[in-house]
C-alpha cells in the first residue's frame, strides 16, 4: 500500500473513515498506463460510454 494512502487512514481513524470519506467525494481521477496497442484509449472510452458521460454525438465522431 502507498506510504500517503495508508498515512490517510491511520490520520482518519482507520478504513471505514477512509472509505466512507473517499465514497463522497465528486472527482475521479484515473491513471492508465500501457504500450501502444494495449487498449488504454478503449477502456477509457468504455467507461464513458458505460456511466453515460459522452454524448452521443461525441461519440458518433470517434
Amino acid at each position: 500500500m502507498n506510504n500517503a494512502i495508508a498515512q490517510q487512514i491511520a490520520d482518519q481513524g482507520g478504513v471505514e473513515s477512509y472509505l466512507h470519506a473517499q465514497q463522497h467525494k465528486s472527482l475521479l481521477r484515473f491513471l492508465t498506463c500501457g504500450s501502444v496497442d494495449d487498449g488504454k484509449s478503449t477502456l477509457i472510452g468504455r467507461l464513458l460510454h458505460d456511466t453515460r458521460q459522452i454524448y452521443e454525438d461525441q461519440l458518433s465522431t470517434l
